[in-house]
């Protein structure tokens, strides 16, 4: 292979581990008396204590422990976030009996993100989905999630055919290693710095968009055949990407046009949601169909005091009155404090520019304990969480590495993450989810 094309494959790798985070802003059945606890609170005012858990996954080696001191320029939002996960954490602990649940956990398929385009097509970016699924595999996930962004599918969409039989392809892989997929659709990310996709949506209105919408996700259902469908996601982002504006009564109008087309007996668990920040009147009335088998919600924000994840125990609650089961599409900590998302849903670069740093290590793995705990308090079906380079790599703190741009951070992230999925080597964070997944295997 020249050196031109594996520079490009190289870059497109890249760009799919670059799939785009959902846009964050604002802002039980199973419940009670816990018996074991919860991690307590951190403190931040001396260097981080290493806890990464012993690594059981082959081939991997263990991992060194980064240097776990917050910086100065953090410390602030590093105790705000702390102090939100303990302040729910102390809440779930009263309720919760500590009995695990049967919880399908997941990772989002990074290297098949539709957001990356054309990229996708290149015949070795299957092989390196196939590598990423041994390697999720043996770190013990049992689902995955395919973000297939519209227009992707579209029969007037360039190379439309292409994309849906990289996605069969995918979808088969899937299924020879026994996991369970959800997929999530939604506008492609054009005109941001998370997709090279054009896309004029100028040229659309919300009745043409809502109709395309509706024909991709149809599509979906009886040529991919997933186990889970979810028809809307993140409607104030679509807005937002777009410029469309649909209000909730639409959004219930579209859901009810798809649901009257897809064949009941086909399997398919179909759902709909919104992000945990967003108006409830999304889904106020998709409760109350009877056709819609689960609510999905997407977790990123905490909210003062750890509200938005209140909100989640709330809504779950809602759903399972209503005979429905809930699912976790995506879910990461949001690096950022209330005052800084006041001005409701964005997609911040700057943001998730703070992620990549190994000293969040501790506050990433007391959220993936919050959300596995949440998911086994309210019987919760399927949980996914987002970034999966980070169960990968982390990039060190310093002088240097804080003041790299967003496309130099994600660079540096996304060569170091490449490579450990290449080798098999897990993240702190990777070797954290490992070893909870693994212990549930044992107990379960």
């Amino acid at each position: 292979m020249g050196t031109q094309n594996r520079s490009l494959i190289n870059f497109v790798v890249c760009l799919l581990l670059l799939a785009v985070i959902a846009s964050a802003g604002f802002g039980c059945a199973g419940l009670r008396d816990r018996q074991r606890p919860i991690s307590t609170p951190l403190e931040t005012s001396e260097p981080l204590p290493p806890t990464t858990p012993t690594p059981t996954y082959p081939p991997v080696q263990p991992t060194e422990v980064p240097t776990l001191t917050v910086p100065e320029e953090y410390r602030g939002l590093y105790e705000e976030l702390d102090a939100a996960l303990t302040h729910f954490e102390h809440n779930l602990n009263q309720e919760w009996s500590g009995q695990q649940g049967q919880t399908i956990f997941a990772t989002e398929l990074a290297f098949a993100n539709g957001n990356v385009g054309e990229g996708l097509l290149l015949p070795q970016i299957l092989d390196a989905n196939r590598i990423l699924l041994d390697r999720l595999q043996e770190l013990g996930v049992k689902g995955v999630v395919l973000s297939i962004k519209y227009p992707l599918l579209q029969p007037d969409f360039p190379r439309s055919a292409e994309y849906l039989e990289f996605y069969k392809d995918i979808a088969a892989e899937c299924r020879q290693r026994d996991m369970k997929i959800l997929v999530e659709t939604g506008a492609i990310f054009s005109g941001t710095d998370y997709s090279p996709v054009k896309v004029d949506w100028s040229k659309y209105t919300t009745e043409s968009f809502l109709n395309g919408m509706r024909d991709q996700l149809l599509l979906i259902a009886n040529e991919i055949k997933p186990d889970y469908l979810t028809l809307t996601e993140e409607p104030t982002t679509q807005e937002a990407l777009t410029g469309l504006t649909i209000a909730p009564g639409l959004w219930t109008g579209f859901v009810n046009s798809i649901l009257d087309e897809i064949d009941p007996s086909s399997g398919i668990q179909v759902g709909a949601g919104m992000g945990s920040w967003e108006n409830r009147a999304y889904i106020d009335d998709i409760l109350q169909m009877p056709r819609i088998d689960y609510i999905d919600l997407h977790i990123y924000p905490l909210g003062k005091d750890g509200v938005l994840l209140d909100r989640v125990l709330d809504i779950v609650q809602d759903a399972h009155d209503v005979g429905k089961s809930v699912t976790i599409g995506e879910c990461w900590l949001y690096k950022a404090t209330p005052e800084e998302i006041v001005s409701g849903p964005g997609i911040d670069g700057n943001v998730f520019n703070r992620d990549p740093f190994s000293f969040w290590y501790p506050l990433d793995a007391r959220f993936f304990d919050i959300i596995i705990n949440i998911a086994d308090a309210t019987n919760m079906e399927f949980v996914s969480f987002f970034w999966t380079r980070y169960l990968f790599a982390y990039v060190d703190y310093s002088a240097e590495t804080g003041s790299l741009s967003i496309a130099e951070m994600n660079r540096r992230i996304n060569q170091a993450a490449n490579a450990n999925v290449k080798e098999g080597i897990l993240s702190p964070l990777g070797q954290h989810y490992q070893q909870q997944l693994s212990s549930r295997t044992t107990h379960n």
